[in-house]
């Protein structure tokens, strides 16, 4: 209804559903450099993200206003490399951007103030390993 489109029945979505579910996940881009997931986790936690990204799919599915004014869906993470730009307007052309910019997420969308740059780096990397 937000997109402003007709909501398909449930033959359709059921079909739909099938289809995309049956679609390989195509595998996490690698590094040249290997990545500590772990502690790329520690950091996410730190940092609050694991508050609204959370479970298997790191998502909440719950809507949330993060300083646009609006609420959205929290987004799930897996697959996040593969999906820039990020941010619901595309503000940020990469995931680094994302944390540098203020303009692009802030303080109400985890706490990453406290991270140093090699710290935020980690987590980058972590979060394209998702």
């Amino acid at each position: 209804a937000r997109m402003g489109g007709q909501q398909p029945g449930p033959e359709i979505v059921t079909s739909l559903t099938r289809y995309l579910d049956a679609i390989p996940a195509p595998p996490a881009p690698t590094r040249a450099a290997p990545v500590d997931m772990v502690k790329g986790r520690l950091l996410f936690e730190r940092a609050g993200c694991a508050a609204c990204h959370t479970g298997p799919l790191m998502t909440s599915v719950v809507n949330s206003n993060v300083g646009t004014g609006d609420a959205f869906q929290v987004p799930s993470l897996k697959g996040l490399s593969r999906r820039a730009p990020f941010m619901h307007n595309g503000c940020a052309k990469t995931m680094e951007q994302r944390f540098n910019d203020p303009a692009c997420g802030g303080e109400r969308h985890g706490d990453t103030s406290s991270l140093t740059p090699e710290e935020l780096g980690e987590l980058t990397a972590y979060l394209g390993q998702l």
